[in-house]
């Protein structure tokens, strides 16, 4: 094998993964070199430079691995995507959703085994206006819960601490800021004109902790959303606790759809999202596509309606 395909370009953000980001990506660095790959890494402080750089740089490398969260996998992807680079997602953040879809390991053990044993397959993404992403974008009352939360970048670093941290910003965000008014197109036709939570989603949002999307799927070429129509603050929180709690009914009073392309309009701005249907080309452990299409069938989901 050549030395250019035997050549990988690592990117970290070190705040991710409770701060192990950078001992992890140091110790994949220096365990592919041991064998025999050529191994470069590059930390950036914020998500706006590694964006700036995914979308800019002329790769000189095989292959490419992001050791973060899902946002650090969304802007690194875009040069994944851009040019055809093999990408190779190293879950090592608070939200890790894409990346655990298709079983890939925080391990560097296993990392290595996979650039040397992997299958490239096509996988979709998500784009919104120039950026893509990878897992969802929500609005309304997470939207807001996720922005207050992560202002100023103060979250605690523990799991647990970080959990109960947005648990109380949300309960503020519901005492303290109105519900917004989201109107959404899908495909063309409109589907609401007062919701006040709308998540687009390519991957299960928040898997394994509040799954509002469990048959989206970044191989079918859809988006899956999910809508949640006007209602007091109170009901809100009561159904978004009834669908973490896998409560029976739970899928009652909200609506889930499915296409391929979402315009969101919300406190005066829109969006427009879209699948980019087999965009990007993941390495995945052999076995994952076919273990991720029967998670998938077998998922106790909402009912999917038609655009």
């Amino acid at each position: 094998m050549e030395a250019r395909e035997r050549s990988v370009q690592i990117v970290v953000t070190p705040g991710s993964g409770e701060g192990r980001a950078m001992a992890r990506a140091g110790r994949l660095r220096r365990l592919l070199r041991q064998r025999g790959w050529t191994c470069r890494q590059l930390a950036f402080s914020n998500l706006a430079d590694l964006t700036h750089w995914a979308r800019t740089t002329e790769p000189d490398f095989s292959h490419l691995v992001a050791v973060g969260g899902d946002a650090t996998a969304s802007a690194a992807a875009t040069l994944a995507v851009r040019r055809a680079i093999p990408f190779v997602p190293v879950p090592n953040g608070f939200g890790n959703v894409f990346a655990s879809v298709f079983g890939h390991s925080d391990r560097a053990e296993s990392v290595v085994a996979l650039l040397a044993t992997g299958q490239v397959r096509m996988v979709d993404v998500g784009v919104a206006g120039e950026e893509v992403f990878l897992s969802h974008r929500s609005y309304g009352f997470l939207e807001q819960v996720q922005a207050t939360a992560e202002q100023g970048r103060q979250q605690p670093r523990g799991r647990l601490l970080r959990h109960l941290w947005y648990y109380g910003v949300a309960r503020d965000v519901l005492l303290r800021m109105p519900l917004p008014r989201i109107a959404v197109e899908l495909d063309g036709r409109g589907i609401a004109d007062d919701a006040v939570l709308v998540t687009v989603a390519n991957v299960e949002t928040y898997r394994g902790f509040l799954s509002l999307t469990p048959t989206a799927s970044p191989i079918d070429g859809m988006f899956d959303v999910f809508i949640v129509p006007r209602r007091g603050k109170l009901r809100l929180a009561a159904k978004l606790l009834q669908v973490m709690a896998h409560v029976p009914g739970r899928w009652r009073g909200v609506s889930t759809y499915r296409g391929s392309n979402v315009a969101i309009t919300a406190e005066g701005r829109r969006d427009d999202l879209r699948v980019w249907r087999k965009a990007l080309p993941l390495l995945v452990p052999s076995g994952s596509m076919e273990a991720l299409r029967q998670r998938t069938v077998d998922q106790d989901g909402p009912v999917i309606r038609a655009s």
